[in-house]
């Protein structure tokens, strides 16, 4: 499994530095590499244009001989991307993405967008931070989630129409059923037990997983 570490926000690293050992391959995109300084985390390589990295820092991994791939800050692709893309070259078909939410939502939402790309790549991407689950159902890759019961999961569409819609182990269970775009009625459903299943025949849907009862209030 591919842990990849991004420039977002982590708050808890005693508690996403568990996460980082069991990965047989650590990549950090750019500025992801502070996250790796501060759990004293040692990554495979560090890849990015490096304009969100402290010189220090970088040249600590440099003396430990970590490979950096550096690209230019003109790029059709974002840095995360990059690392996405170096994990599939590297033959990964799940990798876990840390330090992707908090800070600007613009990046907490391309991140999401990222789950697209690399699922069109038979590549699962998980995003984690210490509240939540991120990951993609899609007609080739359905899910099997493992929690408790009572534990909030929220299903919301990223194409027009998410059709063929099946749960199992939600407190609202769907067969056959139907997502559309504007129609978020897939907020805050609830596990009935350790385990729930969920797929699709059509569209793709994001799922998010609460792992922490701090952000389980909301409107």
């Amino acid at each position: 499994m591919l842990v990849i570490l991004a420039g977002g926000e982590i708050n808890n690293y005693q508690e996403l530095k568990k996460v980082t050992l069991q990965a047989d391959y650590i990549i950090c995109a750019d500025g992801g590499a502070r996250h790796a300084y501060r759990m004293k985390v040692i990554p495979d390589v560090i890849i990015g244009d490096m304009d969100s990295l402290n010189p220090a820092i970088l040249d600590y991994f440099k003396n430990k001989d970590i490979e950096i791939i550096r690209y230019p800050s003109e790029k059709d692709e974002v840095d995360t991307e990059l690392a996405i893309r170096q994990g599939i070259k590297l033959g990964f078909k799940e990798m876990i993405l840390l330090g992707a939410t908090g800070g600007r939502l613009d990046h907490t939402l391309a991140n999401i967008h990222l789950l697209i790309k690399a699922a069109q790549l038979a590549t699962q991407v998980k995003i984690v931070d210490e509240h939540h689950r991120l990951y993609l159902v899609t007609p080739q890759l359905a899910t099997e989630i493992n929690g408790v019961p009572g534990q909030i999961v929220s299903l919301i569409p990223l194409t027009e129409k998410v059709k063929g819609v099946y749960t199992q182990g939600l407190k609202w269970e769907l067969h056959n059923g139907t997502f559309a775009v504007g129609n978020p009625f897939g907020v805050s459903n609830q596990l009935t037990s350790n385990q729930a299943r969920i797929k699709i025949s059509e569209g793709i849907l994001l799922v998010i997983e609460i792992i922490s009862e701090e952000k389980q209030s909301g409107s």
